[in-house]
């Protein structure tokens, strides 16, 4: 790859960020939050638009329909939708009149509480590289389900502060219930120890895409081999380590591209390309577009 410059702000200083605190005062004392999705959109208009938020992400529908769009992909939305969203994604959606469900949010620190020696990573749902934030829940698959979520919903809204011990087992039995109706694929299938490498992987690449661009960096910072960790990827994600790198780039390049208005060459400078050329071909041979042609598509998708 070429030479690397020093990065720029990341486009959530274009695209609203949205907080706990943004909701209510109690989702941000409770580090937690639910709400029946009629309510939710009727006190918080501003979600409309494309945004992202710094906490995990659950939503429930129940009856209605529409479309939810996550990260340039856009899924058709329904009675048993169940989406799983993790922090930093760009979402927005187009509801029917009268879609309803439940929405939830929380923070890792939340899920973590107790004595618990459950971890989020427990759950294949949780994954930035490999998202596949909808879970289609067949008709009378759980259910239990709509009676803990309203016990859940119940509980935080109690005029004395909910039971934070009570919401977050009603959280688990939530998510291991999902659980059971999510399609892994290959990487559901990795053995505990590669899917721990995998997760790591994951998290690494989040954290140092643009800057970290070649594969024996990140092995490095593994401890492990190149080798070794690029057949992990291959045969896990039916990718190589080149690739995930890649993905998450040109990933962060679409955001930018549909959610600020910095030019090509302030996006190649932010992704830490010296050379604007360069990251032109890049993203062409990823894409299959160039990023012109990319930024009017996105227009055309719009109007």
């Amino acid at each position: 790859m070429a030479p690397m410059a020093t990065r720029s702000p990341s486009p959530s200083d274009h695209t609203p960020v949205y907080c706990l605190d943004t909701f209510s005062k109690k989702a941000d004392d409770s580090l937690f939050y639910i709400e029946k999705l009629q309510t939710h959109l009727k006190q918080h208009e501003f979600i409309s638009k494309p945004h992202r938020h710094d906490f995990y992400l659950l939503l429930y529908v129940i009856q209605g329909s529409g479309k939810h769009d996550i990260d340039f992909v856009s899924y058709d939305l329904g009675p048993g939708s169940f989406f799983v969203m993790t922090p930093g994604q760009v979402h927005a959606w187009n509801l029917a009149p009268g879609t309803d469900g439940y929405i939830v949010f929380f923070v890792p620190e939340f899920y973590r509480m107790g004595l618990t020696e459950n971890s989020l990573l427990d759950f294949p749902f949780f994954h930035s590289l490999h998202p596949n934030p909808l879970i289609p829940l067949p008709p009378n698959a759980e259910p239990m389900l709509d009676r803990v979520l309203q016990e859940m919903q119940a509980e935080f809204h109690r005029p004395s502060p909910p039971d934070l011990r009570l919401l977050r087992s009603y959280l688990d039995i939530v998510l291991l219930k999902v659980a059971r109706h999510y399609a892994t694929g290959v990487a559901g299938q990795a053995a505990q120890g590669t899917t721990f490498k995998l997760r790591k992987l994951e998290e690494l690449i989040d954290q140092h895409y643009a800057t970290l661009k070649q594969p024996s960096e990140y092995a490095e910072r593994m401890h492990l081999s190149a080798s070794y960790l690029n057949n992990i990827c291959k045969k896990n994600l039916n990718k190589t380590l080149s690739d995930l790198i890649h993905e998450r780039v040109v990933l962060e390049a679409k955001r930018y591209f549909a959610y600020s208005d910095l030019t090509i060459n302030e996006v190649a400078h932010a992704l830490n390309f010296t050379e604007t050329s360069y990251f032109i071909r890049f993203f062409k041979k990823q894409t299959g577009l160039t990023p012109e042609q990319f930024k009017e598509s996105m227009i055309r998708a719009i109007e």
